[in-house]
């Protein structure tokens, strides 16, 4: 096993020690930025800044020791923040780095669901906060324990679909820790083609515990699954989002088959009993096509099914 041991003043704060948090903040130490990694549980962030961050791929292991704090105002120390906490956290996340972020540290988003990128604008400005997507696989083990499950494309854009020095900056420290990434200048459609994808395998998934290889492989789930994919990106166009031309059927086949042993995000949390995000994704979808006087019966029939499941 590799140590590694990173005392420099924090350029990247992490938000979240779930799987992607864990795993993003350890590639970030591995390549030698400067990282601090929030959680809001002071017991756990203490044994994970004394035990260190462990990054499993393939046959490899590194152990990456950083500072890990329940502490809020160690954000004062930071240039850059990554959220990545669940959808409904966001709003809380975003009245805490209000407060303690310096005034020129700019919030990148790569949670799932629609909303996140305005609530945090609600809080910090329209110039801090970037919104993007990320295809990049992570597993958490055990806390602080992440294994790096595949590589997938991180893309970031600001809202206003400008590019600026800082943008490429940040886009240039996840560079540096190895992710594939690009920067987008028509950021809600990528947010939307993210949020579609996730609209229709998360709750397929959550209600039938399959994996995602599974979801694909059945004729009736993928079938399920291109008709709310369709129906969300109808709703999408009639809102004003400038989606490509896709065809459902093939894009969803593609992801599911390239994350075939996956328990998506929704599937998980059903299973262990939390709180899942469906309120961000179809009942998001939901919401935006009652605005637009569409139907949307089949988000809104998924939306209630893992409501009643879950509460």
């Amino acid at each position: 096993m590799k140590e590694s041991n990173s005392k420099l003043k924090p350029t990247v704060a992490v938000v979240g020690p779930g799987a992607l948090g864990t795993l993003f903040a350890a590639r970030f130490a591995q390549a030698g930025i400067a990282t601090l990694l929030l959680d809001h549980r002071p017991a756990r962030a203490a044994q994970l800044s004394e035990s260190g961050l462990v990054l499993r791929k393939g046959n490899t292991e590194a152990r990456l020791h950083i500072p890990v704090t329940a502490d809020p105002a160690m954000l004062a120390q930071v240039d850059y923040v990554l959220l990545l906490v669940k959808s409904y956290q966001t709003e809380d996340a975003a009245a805490v780095l209000a407060e303690h972020l310096p005034d020129n540290a700019a919030v990148l988003t790569l949670q799932n669901g629609l909303g996140n990128v305005e609530i945090l604008q609600a809080h910090l400005g329209t110039m801090r906060v970037w919104g993007g997507t990320t295809a990049q696989g992570a597993l958490l083990e055990a806390s602080g324990i992440v294994v790096d499950t595949g590589e997938g494309p991180t893309v970031i854009g600001r809202p206003d679909g400008c590019h600026d020095a800082r943008t490429e900056q940040f886009a240039g420290l996840l560079l540096q820790a190895g992710f594939s990434v690009a920067i987008t200048d028509d950021l809600p459609a990528a947010l939307w083609s993210k949020v579609i994808l996730n609209a229709a395998i998360n709750p397929v998934g959550a209600l039938t515990r399959l994996r995602n290889g599974e979801l694909a492989a059945t004729d009736y789930t993928l079938k399920l699954m291109t008709a709310a994919a369709r129906e969300a990106a109808n709703i999408a166009l009639k809102h004003g989002v400038k989606l490509p031309e896709t065809d459902w059927r093939a894009r969803l086949l593609t992801v599911c088959q390239a994350t075939a042993n996956n328990r998506n995000s929704m599937l998980q949390d059903v299973l262990n009993n939390r709180r899942t995000e469906v309120d961000a994704i179809n009942a998001a979808i939901v919401r935006i096509a009652d605005q637009q006087n569409m139907p949307a019966p089949i988000n809104r029939s998924l939306w209630y099914l893992i409501k009643g499941l879950t509460g």
